[in-house]
């Protein structure tokens, strides 16, 4: 199991003056509830709660649901916030900050807002950072337990875990990884976002199991076939496919006999069914379970389950 780094010890390591005063006087259990942490330049600071819901932090480390109540953030400490985390060299993050976001102790992931910089077409670098958002990671063992089952039996089926966004999926796909790696299989992660592994400075900050690999920010179509060719994974995991390359790439996994665990943004069976770049997964039955998350009357509660014909199964959960 790797080191933890709660999101109150990082806040307070990587910000200075009146900011880090602000994140010391917050109580502890206000920012570990935390989802999302929005801290803008001349705007309050915002925070997203599963269990209270979004409000503002004051000066003191208070909520406040009044904007005009609360702290607010100069460009001097989010400049300072940018260079500590970044261990002054802000340049060796150019790969991640073209795809705005850092990757940041404890495995969180902060997106960048600012003046975003176009070479050829294509977006080169953020420079002018003005806002930043933190996605806090939160690993929960044993989210997996109601899926594994359909995963494992009698032999690993490969999976399609589908959900509208904030439904759980990442959170899932990454107990399920970690899950199989205790089974006894080598698995591959390509973590093109750094978000299932979490990995920090290499290393990875979450707990994936004993057997696992990772590809840390590799892109993922390209990622699942260095790891075909490079770590003999009997599965590979990936999050948030979708383009015609990532699926040509899992149709050479199957292939190839090896299983893939993949998480897919999604409504219902009949929303799949329409995606042209899903066609041929769909017809030649390369996933045996597509597996179904809604977020009511929970995060991860499960609604439906199909087979590899696109028949509806029971399901428990």
């Amino acid at each position: 199991m790797k080191m933890s780094h709660s999101i109150k010890s990082v806040l307070i390591e990587n910000t200075a003056d009146e900011l880090r005063e602000v994140f010391l006087r917050t109580e502890s259990a206000v920012l570990e509830r935390a989802r999302e942490i929005r801290i803008r330049q001349g705007l309050p600071i915002s925070i997203c709660s599963e269990s209270t819901g979004d409000f503002f932090l004051g000066q003191r480390g208070d909520r406040h649901r009044r904007a005009e109540s609360a702290f607010k953030p100069t460009a001097a400490h989010i400049v300072a916030m940018m260079a500590k985390l970044s261990n002054h060299s802000l340049y060796a993050y150019d790969n991640e900050i073209k795809n705005g976001f850092i990757t940041i102790a404890g495995g969180h992931r902060m997106g960048l807002a600012g003046r975003v910089t176009v070479e050829h077409g294509r977006i080169k670098t953020i420079k002018h950072i003005s806002g930043l958002t933190i996605r806090v990671a939160r690993q929960i063992i044993g989210a997996a337990d109601s899926i594994f089952p359909e995963i494992v039996n009698g032999g690993i089926r490969s999976t399609m875990i589908v959900s509208p966004p904030g439904c759980g999926k990442t959170t899932i796909l990454r107990d399920a990884i970690r899950r199989l790696s205790l089974a006894g299989y080598n698995v591959a992660v390509v973590d093109e976002r750094s978000e299932i592994g979490g990995c920090y400075m290499g290393v990875t900050q979450n707990d994936l199991g004993p057997r696992t690999d990772v590809l840390d920010a590799a892109p993922k179509a390209e990622g699942m076939m260095l790891a075909l060719r490079a770590l003999s994974p009997q599965v590979v995991a990936v999050d948030e496919i979708g383009s015609i390359e990532d699926i040509v790439a899992i149709e050479n996994m199957a292939r190839c006999g090896v299983a893939v665990i993949c998480t897919l943004h999604g409504k219902d069976i009949d929303d799949l069914k329409k995606r042209p770049n899903l066609a041929s997964v769909l017809a030649n039955s390369i996933f045996e379970r597509y597996i179904f998350l809604t977020d009511k009357p929970k995060i991860g509660k499960i609604c439906g389950i199909y087979n590899e014909k696109l028949e509806g199964i029971p399901h428990a959960n």
